[in-house]
């Protein structure tokens, strides 16, 4: 057993407030990291607990609950212990007293340490939180506070003396973040962070708070009020505050998209600041690229304001269509020179942060679609070709996920089949996310043109890939077989490849699409391709349970149409079916039980093979084989030969879903906001095609069978007619009894009914 202990943070470590201390708070450190058992560092802070609480409670208490003759030596002490047990996970439920007792002092040393044990002990519905919102609420909005409150921190950066006192109540705020909390503070905050007096260390803070708070209460800023307080924030010289206003943009504009349109040419401005004229203060240089955190906080901000460039470049606001054109126009310089100037570096760190802000002027690029410049998606796609052959990994992932955002955009697919071969070397790597996004790719490149190509290779390289993506590589390669099959034939082939390759990873829904896209295409000979390839397939002894399942279903169906040819029999459809028999498990054996009703239906030869099965699976241990065989047996005695052909018919078509189980399955793994699911979702020129003529289909039968009904009124009709003269002539009671013939149940069997159906609900 080796106990790991954490270490104090060295920012805890503040003028002074544990030099006087570290003996027994590093003490205590010690003897926890020296534990040999977690019996043993239990009941060290058992001991520690037992002392800390008997130091709390002795003495005199004061109208606070705290003790009073603690000296601040003491109370620090104790408390840095709590915060310590708390930290490695034990329960710390007694101290509060003395907690808020730091919190109020007016020590920097001692408020440190109560703001710190208050943001970590505290939860914002405690109780006790009420009686410290004033103390909170005074740190903030002090407009001086004695010169002791003052850390060195605060008087480096120039910060008056309240600038320590603000910034720790406002992390604790943040980090507490209370419903009670938050609606008795979030004005003051809001106040500290357009103020002018406001110190930058202190804007910095109270945004990140105010996000924080925002993440909370969704409704707590008000957009249109509050975007003139933003836009003076964004114009602040300091990068630290421009960093962290546009943190706490980016989270309001997204729950309040409209309300802060007006601030893009601000950001815009930024923008060309930093990448055009490099302006950047020294400290924010970060491998000589201008403050790299900074450019992706703004490019995230752009990007949910994909249709800015159309809207704005046709309007005329109050004469500023000037200065619309001219941000715009330099927001396209900025993102060109992003992709031009952006290189693999030889060191890492530059290279990483260079990339991650050229990924996101190409996500900016992918937002815009076309209504973005025609050459800046070009050069998105060239450069990307470039990222996904290079050997580093991570840019190779970025690349290839990237590359399957822009490829969906209309005009971009030429320019990603051109990269087909690279990415399928990528397909072979030996980093499985690389595969993925790789696999991804491919999948959004595939189209009617490629789709026979992408899909073979995809089927060939199954035999190779890792069981982790092989289900994955499964239901892509056959939503891609279905949605761009010229010949739907080659699409059962490709489905019967997947089954005898990974059949394990071939999902219910698979093989459900496979029945229902030949039940429901009669054109053409595709049902008996079907019949006659699954014959073969299902012909060895070892044959996989789904190609079992799929072949019973499409025999019971379909077998007819190839039962005259050689070997194809119903006899031998049979027996081909039952030596699976066996092996298979409970759900196979009830379709086999109906395909075989069907069967012996059909065929005369095969009824003397079928009823010795329905009479030993009579007595099965499943209820569904069970009832399924009982019914079977019995449906030929009880009912006559027309009614039995009426009931083992073939099923009728499938109704065509707007989203196939497939893409549904997709959507639930991957998102909707893939781009392999929004690939799936999109009918292709096949699926139109063949939904096209199953419409035809479908209405000239309709037609048909209106027409056949129209003639069997009229032969109705007809015989009706001649019956009414006699009727008319004869007896009167005789009449009377034809037109007031009963319909329905009559009423005095209804309560016999009730009684006989509640019977059979309830009674064994």
């Amino acid at each position: 057993y080796v106990k790991i202990a954490p270490s104090l943070p060295t920012s805890f470590i503040r003028e002074g407030t544990m030099s006087s201390q570290a003996k027994g708070l590093h003490n205590f450190i010690s003897d926890l990291r020296n534990a040999k058992s977690k019996e043993e560092e239990n009941e060290r802070v058992d001991k520690e607990l037992a002392n800390i609480r008997r130091k709390f409670t002795s003495g005199s208490i004061g109208a606070d609950g705290s003790n009073s003759s603690l000296s601040s030596y003491q109370r620090k002490k104790y408390v840095w212990k709590l915060v310590y047990i708390h930290v490695l996970g034990y329960e710390v439920d007694f101290g509060h007293a003395e907690v808020l007792r730091l919190v109020r002092s007016n020590k920097y040393s001692e408020k440190n340490v109560g703001y710190v044990a208050l943001s970590l002990l505290l939860r914002g519905g405690d109780p006790m939180m009420s009686s410290i919102v004033n103390t909170i609420r005074k740190d903030l909005t002090a407009a001086g506070a004695p010169s002791s409150v003052k850390s060195s921190s605060s008087s480096q950066s120039g910060g008056g003396g309240n600038d320590a006192a603000q910034s720790l109540a406002l992390c604790s705020i943040a980090n507490i973040s209370g419903l009670e909390l938050i609606q008795a503070l979030h004005v003051e905050v809001q106040h500290i962070l357009v103020s002018k007096s406001s110190t930058a260390n202190v804007r910095k803070k109270s945004a990140l708070c105010l996000l924080r708070l925002v993440r909370s209460s969704p409704d707590l800023v008000a957009g249109r009020e509050f975007a003139p307080h933003i836009a003076q924030l964004l114009q602040d010289r300091h990068l630290g505050v421009l960093t962290s206003t546009m943190s706490l943009l980016n989270g309001l504009a997204v729950q309040h998209t409209s309300e802060y349109e007006s601030l893009i040419p601000y950001v815009v401005h930024i923008l060309g600041m930093l990448v055009l004229k490099k302006a950047c203060a020294r400290e924010y240089l970060y491998y000589r690229t201008p403050s790299p955190w900074l450019q992706i906080k703004l490019l995230k901000f752009l990007q949910l304001y994909p249709n800015a460039l159309v809207e704005n470049t046709g309007k005329k606001k109050n004469g500023n269509n000037s200065n619309t054109k001219t941000y715009i126009s330099q927001l396209t310089q900025v993102v060109s020179k992003i992709l031009t100037e952006t290189d693999v570096s030889d060191s890492i760190n530059k290279s990483n942060a260079d990339h991650a802000v050229l990924f996101e002027a190409v996500n900016l690029i992918v937002c815009w679609g076309e209504s973005g410049p025609v050459q800046l998606r070009d050069g998105a796609m060239k450069l990307l070709g470039k990222f996904i052959s290079v050997r580093e990994p991570n840019i190779r992932y970025l690349g290839l996920m990237t590359m399957a955002k822009l490829a969906q955009l209309e005009g971009s697919a030429e320019g990603v089949k051109k990269h087909q071969a690279t990415v399928l070397v990528s397909l072979k790597d030996a980093d499985i996310s690389v595969r993925r996004r790789a696999l991804d790719l491919l999948f959004v490149m595939c189209d009617t043109d490629n789709s026979e190509r992408i899909v073979d290779e995809l089927v060939a390289h199954l035999v190779l890939a890792d069981a982790a993506i092989r289900e994955e590589m499964v239901l892509k390669i056959a939503i891609l077989a279905e949605k761009y099959a010229t010949d739907l034939r080659w699409y059962v082939d490709t489905i019967l490849k997947l089954i005898s390759i990974s059949g394990d990873h071939v999902s219910d829904p698979i093989w459900h699409r496979v029945v229902q896209i030949v039940t429901n295409h009669p054109q053409g000979d595709l049902q008996a391709y079907a019949a006659a390839t699954l014959l073969v397939a299902a012909s060895p002894r070892r044959c996989h349970e789904t190609a079992v399942r799929v072949a019973a279903y499409v025999f019971g169906e379909f077998g007819f149409l190839v039962a005259e040819r050689p070997g194809m029999s119903g006899e031998e459809q049979f027996r081909i079916l039952h030596q699976h028999w066996h092996n298979c498990n409970a759900q196979t054996r009830a379709i086999l039980v109906s395909t075989y009703a069907k069967l012996a239906n059909l065929y005369e030869e095969c009824r003397p093979l079928v009823a010795p099965v329905f009479t030993r699976c009579k007595n099965s241990v499943d209820v569904e084989i069970q009832q399924r065989s009982a019914e079977y047996a019995a449906m030929r005695e009880s009912f006559s030969p027309e009614a039995v052909e009426d009931l083992l018919r073939e099923m009728p078509p499938f109704e065509e879903r707007r989203q196939s189980a497939l893409e549904l399955r997709l959507k639930e793994k991957e998102g909707e906001d893939s781009a392999t699911v929004v690939k799936a979702t999109r009918p292709s020129a096949e699926q139109q095609k063949r939904a096209a003529m199953n419409a035809v289909a479908q209405r000239a039968a309709e037609e048909e069978s209106a027409a056949a009904e129209a003639a069997d009124n009229d032969v109705i009709e007809g015989d009706e007619g001649e019956q009414d003269g006699p009727v008319e002539n004869g007896d009167p009671k005789t009449s009377a009894l034809v037109s007031t013939a009963p319909v329905g149940i009559p009423k005095e069997v209804i309560p016999a009914m009730r009684k006989a159906f509640s019977n059979l609900c309830t009674s064994p």
